[in-house]
Formats: C-alpha cells, sequence, structure tokens
C-alpha cells in the first residue's frame, strides 16, 4: 500500500485522501490574497501553492474561489509578454477591476525560468530525491511587478502603480487536521486495506475509481502521474472560461479517444 500525496497525482483513482482538505486551505490564502488586491488602487494577489508535477490543487482553488484571474499550473506552459501573455491579461484585469489575483503551482514555470536565466541549472534533490524546484512565487511576482507597475501609473490618472502581495501558505496546506469528507475517506481507505490484507491481497492499493472503491494493483500505478487533462474536454477549460485568461495550450496528447483514461478530478493518465 502506498502513502498518498495531497496533490491528488496518483494516476486511476478519483481522488488521493489530503486533496479535498488542501483544496481548502488554498482557497483561505486566495481569499486572502483578493482581499488585500481589493484594499489597494491596482492591486495584486499573488498565491503559491502545492503541485510539483500535477496543478490539481491550484486548478481546483482557483475554479472554486471564483475571484482568480488566472490560474498557473506544471501542465500548461505560459509566457509573460507579447499577445497571449499573462502581463497583457493581467494588465486588462486591472485596469478593468483596479485588482487581480493570480494562483501558481509549484511546479509551473521551470522551463520559462531556465529560458530566462533564473534557473540555477543543477538538478539537485532533496532527502526524497526529489528534484528541487525552482522557487516561481517570488520570481513571478518580481517579474509582474517589473512589467506592470510603470504601465499602470502611465496609464493612471492619479499616478497609481502596481501593489503586490505575495502570500506562500506552503505549511498551512500541509499541517492542518483533514476536513470531514477527508476524514471520512481514511476510514473507508481503512477498513478497505484491512479487509484486502486480511483477504490475503498484497502488492495494492485501495481507492475509489468512478466512485466505487476498488482493490488496485500496484503495478498499474507505478511510474505513471496522474496529471491535468488539458488536450480533451476537462476541468481545465472551465478555468481558461472563468478567469478569462489565455488557455495557452497545444494538443501534444495525440493518443485516441478510446485510449486516454481520464479521472474525476479531471486528470489523465501519464
Amino acid at each position: 500500500m502506498l502513502q498518498y500525496p495531497a496533490q491528488n497525482d496518483v494516476p486511476l483513482l478519483d481522488r488521493t485522501f489530503g486533496f479535498e482538505t488542501a483544496v481548502d486551505e488554498a482557497r483561505v490564502a486566495i481569499n486572502v490574497a483578493n482581499t488585500e488586491a481589493e484594499g489597494f488602487p491596482h492591486g495584486l494577489g499573488v498565491v503559491k501553492v502545492m503541485g510539483r508535477n500535477s496543478g490539481f490543487i491550484a486548478m481546483h482553488a482557483a475554479l472554486s474561489s471564483c475571484v482568480a484571474d488566472l490560474c498557473l499550473v506544471p501542465e500548461v506552459d505560459f509566457s509573460l509578454d507579447g499577445p497571449g501573455g499573462i502581463v497583457d491579461h493581467l494588465y486588462e484585469r486591472l485596469v478593468e477591476h483596479d485588482k487581480a489575483v493570480v494562483v501558481v503551482a509549484e511546479g509551473a514555470g521551470q522551463r520559462l525560468m531556465a529560458e530566462m536565466g533564473a534557473s540555477t541549472g543543477d538538478a539537485v534533490k532533496d532527502a526524497s530525491g526529489n528534484v528541487l524546484l525552482d522557487d516561481v512565487g517570488p520570481w513571478l511576482s518580481k517579474q509582474l511587478k517589473r512589467r506592470l507597475d510603470d504601465r499602470l501609473k502611465d496609464s493612471s490618472p492619479y499616478g497609481d502603480g502596481l501593489t503586490l502581495k505575495y502570500i506562500d501558505p506552503s505549511y498551512m496546506v500541509r499541517g492542518i487536521p483533514p476536513n470531514t469528507a477527508d476524514n471520512l475517506y481514511c476510514l473507508k481507505l481503512a477498513h478497505n486495506a484491512a479487509h484486502g490484507a486480511m483477504a490475503g491481497f498484497s502488492s495494492f492499493i485501495v481507492g475509489s475509481v468512478n466512485t466505487r472503491e476498488c482493490y488496485v494493483p500496484i503495478e498499474l500505478v507505478a511510474n505513471k502521474r496522474n496529471v491535468i487533462d488539458t488536450s480533451h474536454q476537462s476541468l481545465w477549460e472551465y478555468v481558461v472560461f472563468a478567469t478569462g485568461q489565455p488557455s495557452f495550450q497545444t494538443n501534444d496528447d495525440k493518443r485516441e479517444a478510446k485510449d486516454i483514461i481520464t479521472t474525476a478530478s479531471g486528470g489523465v493518465v501519464l
């Protein structure tokens, strides 16, 4: 059996335990960023949440908050400048609404940072063997401040520039008690795991697949990831529609529809 991450990146399963709690707490941080942004002329709130390779927490929290103007995830590369860049999008939102909120997953923008020379270029790993990511939150805040401040001052009748508030709620999201839904889910997982072990099963995980409690052989999920489905009709389309952000997406998934395995949380198995 496996320790599921709250980032919801285990394939086949509808969701992993801790995911709904993480989304709930991420929404709290997004609401704080929105309140801070509303308190200043041209206020911009930037919130970084968990999500090394899969941006489910950012996607679900941004969409359910109903206040996010931009959501950046590892699965979708983005550009800063030029037509379709995030700077123009945020400038329009700030001019129109006098505030904006950005939600960014920790694994987003890694390729762009490397291209712009902000990456260290060294594949340093932590004690668990994970490659340490370049910190996208402060880097993105700096880039947005540099590009938007003077532009807003020039267009404002009062000379108001950009007021940016950056929030990193990482341990708020990681270290809180589970909510009711995750508590109930964990109870069901524990019961099913015990029943499976008593029945003589081994090398399996338990979880919900298409709303049914299942025993899943570990080899079906080993060395695979659940990532946001951006190439087919999915929850990601709702994010693009709700925020009005550029989609950036390209249909790189050449598999036929019959070969695609999607998950209830808006993911696809790689």
